[in-house]
C-alpha cells in the first residue's frame, strides 16, 4: 500500500501563479533613513513613498530609477540581501501604513526570490524596528539584530472584512524588551499574523497589551520558533467590551521559563482565548500560567501538543478559583503539575485522551462538572482538593502509580470503567465498572519528515482484544477541536484507509511517493482502536494521537 492515490489528489493544491503588482521600491542604501535628494534610496525613504507622505518628484533622479513597475502606488519594498545585506537602523523607521487595500496593500521584502538569505537589521538601541499601523502590510524576510522591539503594532478598527497585518520568514535575534509587541486602546483592532518565524535571546517573544474599549487584539502564529526567549508571549489583559486572543499551531518552545502567561485586571471584562494546536514546549518553569478574573471570560483551548515542566512546576496553571474559564483540551501529554479551577460560573472544563506523567492533576472547580475522558496517569496524584464543590467523573482511563484523593466532602472523585495499578484511592472517592487491565493504545509514527521515495513507520501499541487500523489524509491548517471525544487533525474527505488490521505491537512500513509535489504538503496520520467483540468492558473506539507528518527532498 502507497499514498500515491492521496499524493495524486496534492497535485489540485498547487498555489495558483499570482500575476504582477504595483510599483516596487528597490531599496539600495545600507543606511536605514539616509538623505533624501542624494544617490541611495533607503528604506525609510520607500516606505514614506508608499505611504504617499513624501512625493517621487523630492527624490533625485538616482533614487527614482530604483522606482518602477505599473500604476500609481508602491505596493512592494525590495531590500536584496545580495546588494544590500546589512542596513543600520539611524532611528525608528517611519510608521507602515502603505497605500491602502484599494491599491493591494504593501509587503516589505527583505529576502531575495528564492533565495534563503536575509537581510539584516542591526537595531542598536531603538525603542523599534518596524511600525505597523494598518492591516494591509506585510514584512517578509528580515533578520532584526538588537533594539528594545523588532515589531511595534497597533491597528485602527477595521472598515471591513477582517484583515491581518502580517511578519513572514523573518528572524529576530538579542531584543531587550520583546520580539513583537501588540497593543490595543480605545476602539483599536491590532489583528497581526506570524508565519514561519524564530524569535532568539530575548526576555518576551509577544508581548500583549490590551487596554481596549470595543476594541481587541488577536495575534495569530504559525511555524513560529522560540529559542532562549524566557517568556514566550506575556499578556496583559485590561480591555472590556470584545474578544481578544492569542493563537499558536505547529510551533515550537525551547530554553525558556514559560511559554505563556496571562495576567488579568481586576475590573476588566474583555474575553480571552489562548489556543494552542501543535504546539511543543520544554520550560524551565511553568509552560502555561493563566490568570483570569471574575468579570470577563478567559478560554484556554489547548490540542495535540507535548508541555513539559521544570521540576516542581506547573505544565498547565489555571487560576485562581474565583475567576471565570473555560478550558476546553485534548490530545496533549503533560509532564509537571495541572491546576484548574473555576468559579461558579465556569462553562466547560474538559480534557479528554491526555497522557500525564510525574505531577499532581488538581481541579479545584465550582462550575461545569470536569469532564474527563480516555486520559492517562502515571505517577501522578488526582486531587480534588476540599475548597471544590463540583464533583469529578473520570471515564474510560488509566492509572499507574497514581494516587486517587478527594478531599472535598461536596466534591467527590469517582473512577467509571477506569483501570487502576498501584497508588490508593483516598478521602470522598471510588471505584464504578473498573476494567480488569489496560484497553487505551498507542502509536507511534516515524520519521515526520520522510524523504521522497524513502518510507514511514507506522507503530501500533495495542493491549490484548484490541485492533487498530491507520488512516491518513491532509491536515487541518485550523482544525476543529471542539467535537468530543473525537477530533479530527486530518481532513477526513482526502482520508486513505489503509487495509488489514494491526495487533499487539505491529509496524507498518509505507512508502512514499518520489512526487516532488509532496514537498511542501502536510498529512496527518491517525491510528483508529476498536475492541474485539469478546471485549465489550473496553471502550467502543479509541483515537490515539497521531502525528502531522512533513514530506521532504
Amino acid at each position: 500500500m502507497t499514498l500515491f492515490a492521496l499524493a495524486t489528489t496534492a497535485l489540485c493544491f498547487l498555489p495558483a501563479p499570482q500575476g504582477p503588482g504595483g510599483l516596487a521600491a528597490m531599496v539600495n542604501d545600507p543606511n536605514s533613513h539616509g538623505a533624501v535628494g542624494d544617490t541611495l534610496l533607503s528604506l525609510d525613504e520607500a516606505i514614506q513613498v508608499a505611504n504617499g507622505t513624501l512625493a517621487t518628484t523630492a527624490l533625485s533622479a538616482a533614487e527614482q530609477a530604483q522606482i518602477a513597475g505599473a500604476g500609481n502606488a508602491v505596493t512592494d519594498i525590495i531590500v536584496n540581501p545580495a546588494m544590500v545585506p546589512t542596513i543600520t537602523l539611524q532611528a525608528p523607521l517611519t510608521d507602515l501604513v502603505g497605500p491602502g487595500a484599494a491599491a493591494g496593500g504593501l509587503t516589505v521584502h527583505g529576502m531575495a526570490m528564492g533565495g534563503m538569505q536575509r537581510t539584516v537589521i542591526q537595531a542598536g538601541s531603538a525603542s523599534h524596528t518596524f511600525a505597523l499601523r494598518e492591516h494591509h502590510v506585510t514584512v517578509m524576510g528580515f533578520r532584526v539584530v538588537g533594539g528594545q522591539t523588532a515589531f511595534d503594532a497597533v491597528l485602527p478598527a477595521l472598515s471591513g472584512p477582517m484583515t491581518m497585518a502580517r511578519i513572514m520568514n523573518c528572524e529576530l535575534d538579542g531584543q531587550t524588551g520583546a520580539g513583537i509587541t501588540l497593543r490595543a486602546s480605545g476602539t483599536a483592532e491590532t489583528l497581526v499574523m506570524t508565519m514561519r518565524t524564530r524569535l532568539t535571546n530575548m526576555p518576551v517573544g509577544f508581548r500583549i497589551d490590551d487596554q481596549s474599549a470595543g476594541g481587541r487584539v488577536m495575534g495569530e502564529c504559525e511555524f513560529v520558533e522560540f529559542d532562549g526567549v524566557n517568556l514566550g508571549c506575556d499578556v496583559v489583559e485590561n480591555g472590556s467590551g470584545n474578544l481578544s486572543m492569542w493563537m499558536i499551531f505547529r510551533s515550537t518552545f525551547v530554553n525558556g521559563q514559560t511559554l505563556a502567561r496571562k495576567r488579568r485586571g481586576a475590573t476588566s471584562s474583555q474575553a480571552f482565548m489562548f489556543r494552542f494546536t501543535h504546539m511543543t514546549a520544554t520550560c524551565t518553569g511553568d509552560v502555561v500560567d493563566v490568570e483570569g478574573g471574575p468579570n470577563g471570560l478567559t478560554m484556554i483551548h489547548h490540542h495535540t501538543s507535548d508541555w513539559v515542566a521544570g521540576a516542581g512546576m506547573h505544565a498547565f496553571w489555571v487560576h485562581p478559583r474565583t475567576a471565570l474559564f473555560d478550558v476546553h483540551g485534548s490530545e496533549m501529554r503533560f509532564v509537571g503539575d495541572v491546576e484548574v479551577a473555576g468559579n461558579p460560573f465556569t462553562q466547560r472544563v474538559w480534557q479528554q485522551n491526555n497522557d500525564y506523567s510525574n505531577g499532581t492533576v488538581s481541579y479545584d472547580v465550582d462550575g461545569a462538572l470536569p469532564n474527563l475522558l480516555w486520559n492517562r496517569y502515571h505517577n501522578c496524584s488526582l486531587v480534588v482538593p476540599s475548597s471544590a464543590s463540583s464533583p469529578v467523573v473520570v471515564r474510560q482511563s488509566e492509572f499507574t502509580n497514581t494516587t486517587v484523593n478527594g478531599q472535598s466532602a461536596f466534591a467527590g472523585i469517582t473512577l467509571d470503567d477506569c483501570y487502576r495499578s498501584g497508588g490508593a484511592v483516598m478521602g470522598n472517592s471510588n471505584e464504578t465498572s473498573p476494567a480488569p487491565r489496560v484497553f487505551l493504545g498507542t502509536t507511534t509514527i516515524a520519521p515526520l519528515d520522510p524523504q521522497i521515495g524513502s518510507s514511514i513507520d507506522l507503530t501500533a501499541d495495542l493491549p490484548q482484544g484490541v485492533g487498530m487500523i491507520w488512516i491518513a489524509g491532509f491536515a487541518y491548517a485550523r482544525p476543529t477541536t471542539t467535537i468530543e471525544p473525537v477530533r479530527f487533525y486530518g481532513d477526513p474527505s482526502t482520508a486513505v484507509v489503509f487495509p488489514g488490521i494491526a495487533f499487539y505491537h505491529t509496524t507498518t512500513s509505507v512508502p512514499i511517493p518520489s512526487l516532488t509535489e509532496l514537498v511542501g504538503l502536510e498529512f496527518y496520520f491517525q491510528g483508529v482502536s476498536v475492541p474485539l467483540p469478546a471485549y465489550s468492558w473496553m471502550p467502543a473506539y479509541h483515537l490515539p494521537r497521531g502525528e502531522l507528518v512533513r514530506p521532504r527532498m
